[in-house]
């Protein structure tokens, strides 16, 4: 048996979490930039609005009086995720994380009753001590617990958190109700091609001959149609995974014409990238910088561009990803253009933070891996950029817009992260 744990609406949570004020209210958390909708509360959910409804647009659903709309703050979700993820792995053991709110596990216990019970007293824990409300889904494949974990959540006669898909016959009354769009995996063009052929829901879906999925879609298809038969087949990739390309990039808030605001942005985002290198146990051998202009002003002209160059020897130290990243910038930084968007790539990247030294390169990289371990230290314990970088001057015109930060959850995260270290 397979379970799988998922946050209920999580960005919309965690502001709940430090602002309860929120609480039974129609929230939505927005995009970078305040752009479009990326977490609704049920309230809002019930109002109509879409996820991905552009913010200019969510006045057409209900009244503007009504709805709270707050910008994202990912780092506050990112921390709150792994308290919970702390929480349940102290309690499941074999926790493999999925998402940032989802996590599947096998389950510890043979029967379903005792199941059922050790996984609501988990839901009761991980509210009581994170404040989240989370649901609980299990079944004998992944796929069927992805499914189970939705009725956990929709159903009002749940009232512990947990659903257990297992007896036969219940599965084939819950397929026959899943319209085929819903199934994981399935995505909306997938599943138009299936309704071309009469699939229109999962029941079907499973009727359908193994190899006539094979042979007209791929193998991977293949996999969740015998998932859904509760076969054990489905490959989940970790999330803390090693990359072949880091970057760090960001939209502006506004248009930026001055060298020095968008060469701020390049030392955060180069600093951003270093720390990922290091976090990945590894070293980049070369770095890219790209600037891009708002293609949509129509009154000022155009312009893109990028410039990559190689790193004497492989590195994730902060200085050299860095300088190396403003000399790329240099090389293509244009004066009397508009620029709405820049970013920085590491590229080339080698895992396991051994470094093929250059002969004619005089740089103690020893020296330079102690002090990177001794600021991530810092960082780590008094906050993300409290050791930085002079040449980054911070004064953020190029930061996205923000304008409906909730100040009060912001201030007691800010103190509850105190404690929390």
């Amino acid at each position: 048996m397979y379970g799988l744990i998922d946050c209920n609406n999580f960005f919309v949570s965690c502001e709940r979490v430090f602002d309860p004020r929120l609480n039974g209210k129609k929230v939505v958390v927005l995009s970078n930039n305040d752009g479009c909708v990326i977490a609704r509360s049920n309230e809002a959910k019930a109002a109509g609005i879409p996820m991905g409804c552009p913010a200019f647009k969510i006045k057409d659903y209900t009244n503007p009086n009504e709805i709270i709309q707050l910008s994202a703050r990912h780092i506050m979700y990112r921390d709150l995720s792994n308290r919970v993820m702390n929480v349940l792995g102290n309690e499941v053991g074999n926790l493999q994380i999925y998402s940032v709110d989802e996590a599947f596990f096998r389950l510890p216990y043979e029967d379903v009753e005792t199941s059922h019970r050790a996984m609501a007293d988990v839901v009761k824990k991980v509210k009581q001590y994170v404040g989240i409300p989370v649901s609980v889904g299990f079944a004998p494949s992944r796929t069927l617990a992805k499914i189970a974990n939705h009725i956990a959540k929709k159903d009002k006669r749940i009232t512990d958190g947990v659903y257990w898909l297992v007896r036969p016959e219940a599965i084939e009354i819950i397929l026959r109700r899943t319209p085929i769009e819903d199934v994981w995996g399935i995505g909306h063009r997938l599943a138009y091609s299936l309704k071309s052929r009469g699939i229109k829901t999962a029941a079907d879906f499973v009727k359908m001959p193994p190899s006539l999925v094979r042979s007209l879609y791929s193998v991977t298809l293949e996999r969740t149609q015998r998932e859904l038969m509760g076969h054990d087949c489905q490959i989940v990739n970790p999330v803390t995974i090693a990359h072949k390309t880091i970057m760090t990039s960001r939209t502006f808030g506004k248009i930026i014409t001055k060298y020095d605001e968008i060469a701020d942005a390049v030392v955060t985002f180069a600093e951003k990238t270093a720390r990922q290198l290091r976090d990945e146990n590894s070293v980049a051998g070369s770095i890219m910088t790209y600037v891009r202009g708002d293609r949509f002003r129509e009154d000022i002209p155009f312009y893109s561009n990028s410039c990559q160059l190689k790193l004497a020897t492989p590195s994730n130290d902060t200085m050299t990803i860095v300088r190396q990243a403003l000399n790329a910038f240099n090389n293509i930084w244009r004066e009397g253009y508009a620029y709405r968007k820049a970013g920085v790539m590491a590229l080339d990247i080698e895992h396991g933070g051994a470094i093929q030294l250059n002969v004619f390169d005089l740089e103690d990289h020893g020296k330079l891996r102690r002090l990177m371990t001794s600021i991530d230290g810092i960082n780590n314990q008094y906050g993300t950029r409290s050791v930085k970088l002079v040449p980054g001057l911070q004064r953020g015109e190029w930061s996205p817009n923000q304008t409906h930060i909730n100040a009060t959850s912001k201030t007691l995260h800010f103190y509850t992260g105190i404690i929390h270290s």
